[in-house]
């Protein structure tokens, strides 16, 4: 049996920011840029709202920014809070192959670290690398065939929570046998359902994961002990979480293939496994001339993952919808657009709305990638329109620039700060590299104004 946690700890330890390629440096600042962005768009959401009230109950030490709030919290509820509100709009970033969020947690314990003790620009986003790749590494011991794993677990709250204790450790400078408990604690603590989807809980997972993995490398510093196999051992999480688990592929080509390359950012806010089905029908409804009235059924081929996460023909509200292939269909080829404001919850009770989800079904077919969608709309009089599309936008293949990615944050940014305030935010976020002291961003994301 491979040592896979001491590997992967004994590598984070011996990882030096200047030898990692630029191009993966530069990802780390565009990752970044988009987290920021994502966790002040869903700051304001009810959900933030009510679990940020109630961590407030029971809160401790108030040094720690939470994102868009004039409250602060301790490190834990903040590092909790932030990251439920990066992910709480499924704005968020994707790793394809796990269909994991990585940065959610990352980020969020590193800013959350950042006011307890000085960490540079470079050191954060070193941290943020080393985080994405141990989490998205361990992710694939769990699906990469022959291992599969329940298609119930989410692996946000799986993979994750290591994540963020490999982010926290990293920042702490944790040694090798302190990171290999980090990663113990956080393995120990991994849990989440997909059960919860398109409800308030599956929000939690993504705090759950923070505040665990920041906890997993505290722990660890102060000298808390814990299994170093956690990973592999013959009751540990691999076999926990997947049948057949891959371990070798968590350490292949270590150091040599980064998984900060693989990370996508949405144009949409849904799940990303919607973003063909959502460009195949804005291609038809932006490229066609039709009367969307006159459309008798909506028949689209997708990756069975699109059916199996998101078939949700009558969301009852805002957060079904973000994860409803049906509702996302619908507005598209109604609106010609796929934004938040096609996600409220007067467009998703809107009758016609509600009408064209009925008419939309879905072809699950394992031999279409997850990237790739078909949309074939059948009009009363028997036209067919037709769209397909090989690599959705935001993809690996078709990455957002860094333009796009600076419009879709300064457009989240701008609903919770003045507008040269969101621009100085975002400016920072661009030169995070440079920056020797992350404290004063943090004291920046501080709101003007209170929320209810």
């Amino acid at each position: 049996m491979k040592d896979i946690t001491r590997i992967l700890s004994r590598y984070v330890c011996e990882s030096r920011f200047d030898a990692l390629p630029p191009a993966v440096q530069h990802e780390g600042a565009r990752a970044f840029v988009n987290w920021m962005g994502c966790a002040a768009g869903g700051s304001r959401e009810d959900d933030v709202l009510l679990m940020r009230d109630h961590l407030a109950e029971f809160n401790g030490a108030a040094d720690t920014t939470v994102v868009g709030h004039r409250t602060k919290l301790d490190s834990l509820n903040a590092a909790f809070i932030n990251s439920m509100s990066s992910g709480s709009l499924a704005f968020n970033d994707t790793h394809f192959t796990t269909v994991a969020h990585p940065t959610a947690t990352v980020v969020a314990v590193l800013l959350a670290l950042a006011e307890r003790r000085p960490m540079s620009g470079k050191d954060l986003l070193h941290a943020l690398i080393l985080g994405v790749e141990v989490q998205c590494r361990v992710g694939h011991i769990l699906c990469v065939p022959p291992a599969e794993s329940h298609v119930g677990l989410s692996m946000k709250g799986l993979a994750g929570v290591i994540g963020g204790a490999v982010a926290a450790g990293k920042a702490l400078g944790l040694d090798e046998q302190g990171m290999a408990t980090a990663i113990g604690h956080a393995a120990n603590q991994a849990g989440g359902l997909r059960e919860a989807q398109s409800t308030m809980a599956s929000h939690f997972t993504y705090g759950h994961g923070a505040r665990c993995g920041l906890t997993a490398a505290l722990l660890a510093a102060r000298g808390f002990e814990c299994s170093d196999t956690m990973i592999e051992g013959a009751k540990g999480f691999a076999v926990s979480f997947s049948t057949q688990p891959n371990l070798d592929v968590a350490i292949d080509k270590l150091g040599e293939v980064f998984e900060m390359s693989s990370i996508a950012y949405k144009p949409y806010p849904s799940g990303f496994v919607v973003h063909p089905i959502i460009d195949a029908c804005l291609e038809i409804a932006r490229g066609q001339s039709f009367d969307p009235t006159h459309i008798a059924r909506v028949e689209l081929t997708a990756n069975p993952l699109a059916e199996k996460l998101t078939n949700r023909v009558a969301p009852r509200d805002r957060g079904q919808a973000l994860v409803s292939f049906q509702h996302w269909a619908s507005v598209s080829l109604l609106y010609k657009a796929a934004g938040i404001a096609q996600v409220t919850d007067v467009v998703v009770n809107d009758p016609r709305v509600a009408e064209l989800r009925r008419k939309v079904t879905c072809t699950s077919d394992a031999s279409v990638g997850r990237e790739t969608a078909i949309a074939r709309v059948i009009l009363n009089r028997g036209d067919v329109l037709e769209a397909r599309v090989a690599h959705c936008r935001g993809s690996v293949r078709r990455p957002l620039t860094d333009d796009d990615v600076s419009e879709k944050a300064l457009a989240q940014l701008r609903t919770v700060y003045p507008a040269r305030a969101a621009d100085e935010i975002l400016a920072h976020c661009w030169r995070i590299g440079e920056c020797a002291d992350v404290a004063p961003l943090c004291q920046r994301l501080v709101a003007e104004t209170t929320v209810d």
